[in-house]
Formats: C-alpha cells, structure tokens, sequence
C-alpha cells in the first residue's frame, strides 16, 4: 500500500496491485469514444422517436420543452452524473457497487431485475422491426393497398361523414343503401389492418395464447443472436459496435426529414407539433410527464449508466460526458419530433383525417402510422426499409446496454466462477431469456408484451432512483462523493455542489411527485378496448414490485449479518463501506471526517464524546 496526502490534508491509501488486476480482469473502454457512443446509443431509445413528440404534441407543443427542459437539469443531469461518477470511482457493476454502502445492496439487485424484465419485451420490439426489415424487399409493400386475401372487409383510409370506405372505395350512404349493406363501425388503414392480422396475428385475450408463430420466433431468435454477437466480448466487442449504430441512425434521420419536408403538409404536420398553448404549464399532467420521459429516455436507475462508467479509465473526464450526453439525448428527442410531424402531415394531406387523429404514441406510431404514410411516398419500399433498420439499432444499443447489466451484476458478484467464462455466460443468458420471450410471439403474445411493459418499470424505477440518491447523498456521504470525484479529475467546480442540492432534495422530491402522482391518475392495464382479467393485473403488481422488495429484504438481511453488540453499531457498521471497498478505493472514514456520511459523523461522534479522526 502507499500513502500519499490529498488535498485536505489526510493521508489517502492508493489501490493496490490486486485492486488493479481486478480492474484489468474486467477490462475498460479501448478509447474514450467508445464509452460516449454507448452511452448515447444507450439514452437515444425508441422512446426518443415513439414517446416524445406525442408528449409534445399533446402537451401544448413547443411549451412542453419548458418543462423537459427543466426536469432534464433538475433530475436527469444530476442523477446522470451520479451514476457516471459513482460506477468509475467503484469499477463494478450495479451489484457490488454498493460495497459502498451494504445497507443499500438491494438497489443493485433491483437494477438487474428491472433491466431483466425489460430486455424480454424490449427484444420483440426488435423481432417486429426485423420483421418489416425483411417485408421491406419488395416492389410493393404488403400494406400498402386492401387488395390482400388477408384484409378486412372495412379497410380504407377514413371514415368520412356519411359514408364508408370498402376496399379503398369511398361509398356515400346511397351507394351504402343500394348495395343493401350496413355501414362498418370504423374503416381500418390497409397498415393497421396488416398489424393486427399478419404481424399479431392476435387472439381474443391474454387467456388465449395459442402456439408459437414461427416466423416472430424467427425474427426474435435473429435479435438475440445480434444482441449477443455485439456483447460476447463484453465492452471490447459492444465499444466498437456503437461507431456504427449510435452513429448511423442519426444519418437515416436526416434522410427521412429531408424526405418528410418535401411531402405535401409537412408545414401544418410542424406546425402542430411546435403550436404552444401556453396555459397548459399550469397543468400538474404536463410536469409530470416531462420528468417522466426525462427518466424513461436517459436511462438512470435501469443500472445501465452505472455499468457502462465502471469500465472507464479512474481519471476520465465523467463530468463533461454526463453533461454532453443528457443534452444530445435531448436534442434528438425534439430533432425526432419534426421527422414525425412532417410525415404525420403528410398522412392527414392523404386521409383527410385531422393531424390529432393520426398523432398516436408508441407502437400504434411507427407499425401502424408511419409505415401507412411511407406507403404512400414514392419508392416506398426504400424508405421502409431505413426507417426500420434505423429503429432496429435505435433499438439494438439499447438493448445490449440492459444486457450488459444483468451480465455484469452476476459477474462482479461471482468473479471466481464466470469471468472467466464471460462469454459462455452471456450466451447462456440470451438463451434463456430468447425462451422466456417465445409466449410474447404467439397469438396472444400483445397481451403479455402490454402487460409487461405497463407494469415492469413503472413505480419500481422511480423507487430505486429515489433511494439511489438518499443512499449516496445522505449515507455514503455527499462530502466522501465529492472527494471521491476530486479525486478522479483533480479539479472541483460549484456545479457539482449544485448537483448535491440536488441529490439531497430536488431529484428525490421530484421524483417523489412522479410516485405520487402516477398512483392518483393510475388506470388498470387494458389493450385497445380489451380489458384484462383480474388475476393479469395482480400479476403485473408482482412485476412492479419485485424490484424494489429486495431494497428491505437486503436491508434486514445485511444489517443482521453486520458486526456490533447491540443495533446502533450493527447499523453504524452497515452503512460504513466494506473492508474491500477500503482496501480499493484509499481511506476508512474513521481517520477521514471529510469523506464521512452525516449520519455516522453523527453516530460516532455520540458514541465516543470525540469527532472522528480525534485522539480519544
């Protein structure tokens, strides 16, 4: 070990040899791009294309910004550069990480289980992408018209006043009343019609799964096979991945907006989007659903931050990175939107139908919407086919970064036993979760799919990113934080301070809010008109709450196994890091106050009538 003086005068014990054979075992980022990459790749989801401009649109247009704005610095930034700083300094993943702080050990596991849900429903979304990927190679896209055997007998474009539309024919109520037929209760695009029957294929509800469709499990058997060929060698194999698919989705989005700008009402579709209604602000709906997105699209909490930054170099600059990328996240998000809206525009010029009845979010937006304005551009089958390779590796980065955090908590937990066997390990865990994904492609594999993305990271995300930040800010200690960052980067700034009024009490209150929030306005999960039964939904309260039950049950189970005679020392003891954390990472808190949690300077100060560090 050698001693050396930091800045406050205390000695600092620097890591060891083992310590830097641990970090070399794990590996680091071969350049400093890689890690910026992933991480954009990791924040820019398809919730940046599918999520956002419906919230903008929705939320008074261009006001909303204020809002999102606003959330992304109060909440997004500083719990960014938390996760950013703390997974560096430690160099382990979500799970051991919190060797910092035993008492909160649960987060981590939290982490790789909310993770683990999500990149099993995350990948169909894959497997639908791949699917058009492929029905792109043709002359004619199969949705493109109502000719198919497969169509419907009510599929058209709109649903004028007083007609119908049979077969992409508009016949008004005479025509209707001659031909001796009834008026359908809605017309259905050729696209919404060729989801529903050919891609879904859907039954009548969740009770009724029906087999395997061979074709999805195909599509979803080829996403798992990407997935686990970008991260079978861990950061060295996804690092170099990311030059191309963090980087050429941005290039397809410029096409598509080019494109998008030279259609017919492109002008009235950005209109809408960026139309501010100013009153909305007063709306408690709107702030909410800014935090919201600004939580779903960065990614903290999911342990994915936390992952990617533990395989930086100890002195690489997380400061600048954890503010560049929360702002690109952001600019594409509203970039995105004028792709969206200028094609949306297009589709009302083409339908008839009014913009905010063809503005949807999520899958409706781009496997029934878009493809249904694509059809109708010319060289339709070239635009479909950039438009879903680029939602695929929109996709892809973000699936691998979850991966890649189950991957590692396993790993960093039982180094012994699967480091070296990293790559089999990730093959078996694609395998199993490709198994775990296959009732998600039969016929009633929607329902599951909506059942699990409304409930698998819902309330669990925000309670985990709540106590992640009361667990580093007033446990670990956001003095010791700010030394420990000082340490890596060698400078201090009074942004960082500003970061700890925020993880103290801006970003938990905020997210507070969000809680709350979301349990006032919560509606049980349905499908279209499909209202699941009872037993779905309890089952979906098991999904939003398992994450967080370990946060207690590590709590009690850690604090009984922590040393001390009576519970003040047994509690004193768990908040403290571990010996391993010490050995790694340089001084005990007892011969440094400076880097001492408030409630153990607190604790020991009590106990022993002498501030930590003093001669008792």
């Amino acid at each position: 070990m050698e001693k050396k003086p930091n800045g406050n005068g205390y000695e600092v014990i620097a890591a060891d040899t083992a310590t830097t054979t641990q970090v070399a075992e794990r590996g680091n980022w071969g350049r400093q791009m890689d890690y910026i990459l992933s991480c954009v790749g990791y924040a820019v989801g398809l919730g940046n294309i599918w999520r956002f401009p419906y919230l903008c649109y929705r939320h008074g247009g261009g006001v909303f910004l204020i809002p999102y704005i606003m959330m992304l610095f109060l909440a997004g930034m500083p719990l960014f550069f938390l996760e950013t700083a703390f997974g560096q300094y430690a160099s382990q993943g979500p799970v051991t990480i919190w060797r910092a702080c035993p008492l909160f050990a649960g987060i981590g596991w939290a982490m790789v289980i909310i993770s683990a849900m999500v990149v099993i429903y995350y990948n169909i979304i894959m497997a639908w992408t791949a699917f058009f990927i492929f029905k792109s190679f043709t002359l004619e896209l199969p949705w493109s018209n109502c000719d198919n055997a497969w169509n419907s007998d009510n599929c058209g474009y709109a649903v004028p006043p007083n007609g119908t539309m049979l077969n992409g024919t508009w016949l008004n109520q005479t025509m209707v009343e001659m031909m001796n037929m009834s008026m359908p209760n809605r017309s259905v695009t050729p696209a919404e019609d060729y989801w529903n029957k050919i891609v879904l294929d859907k039954s009548e509800g969740i009770d009724d799964l029906g087999p395997v469709r061979w074709q999805m499990a195909l599509c979803l058997l080829l996403s798992w096979v990407v997935v686990f060929l970008c991260i079978c060698r861990g950061v060295k194999s996804s690092g170099k991945v990311v030059y191309f698919t963090a980087t050429f989705p941005y290039v397809i989005l410029v096409c598509l907006l080019i494109r998008a700008l030279t259609l017919e009402g492109a002008s009235e579709g950005i209109w809408y989007y960026m139309n501010a209604d100013w009153k909305l602000l007063k709306n408690s709906k709107v702030w909410n659903d800014a935090a919201s997105q600004i939580f779903y699209s960065l990614g903290p909490a999911w342990g994915g931050v936390l992952t990617f930054s533990s395989y930086n170099k100890f002195n690489h600059n997380c400061f600048r990175d954890a503010i560049m990328v929360p702002i690109i996240n952001c600019g594409t998000s509203i970039f995105a939107g004028f792709v969206v809206f200028a094609t949306l525009g297009f589709m009302s010029v083409k339908t008839g139908m009014d913009i905010k009845d063809v503005a949807v979010q999520g899958p409706g937006l781009v496997f029934v919407t878009y493809p249904e304005a694509i059809a109708q551009m010319p060289l339709a089958p070239l635009w479909s086919f950039l438009f879903f390779f680029m939602l695929f590796l929109v996709g892809l980065d973000t699936q691998f970064g979850m991966t890649e955090t189950v991957i590692s908590g396993f790993i960093d937990q039982f180094p012994d036993h699967l480091r070296k066997r990293k790559t089999l390990f990730a093959l078996g865990i694609c395998c199993l979760f490709f198994l775990l994904g296959l009732p998600l492609v039969t016929r009633g594999g929607i329902y599951v799919f909506e059942l699990i993305n409304w409930y698998s990271a819902w309330i669990s995300l925000m309670i985990v990113g709540m106590t992640e930040c009361i667990a580093i800010a007033y446990f670990y200690g956001f003095r010791r934080f700010i030394g420990d960052i000082k340490k890596m980067l060698g400078y201090e700034t009074v942004f960082w301070w500003w970061y700890c009024i925020c993880w103290l009490f801006v970003t938990p209150a905020i997210i507070l809010f969000i809680i709350g929030f979301g349990i006032y306005e919560y509606q049980p999960v349905y499908y279209g008109t499909y209202n699941y039964p009872p037993w779905s939904e309890a089952l979906g309260w098991v999904m939003a709450f398992i994450a967080p039950t370990m946060i207690p049950v590590f709590m009690v189970v850690n604090f009984l196994k922590s040393e001390g005679s009576n519970i003040i020392e047994k509690f004193s003891n768990v908040i403290k890091p571990t010996k391993e954390w010490d050995l790694a990472h340089g001084t005990s808190p007892e011969t440094n106050p400076a880097q001492m949690p408030l409630t153990q300077y607190k604790m020991a100060t009590t106990m022993n009538g002498t501030k930590p560090g003093q001669a008792v």
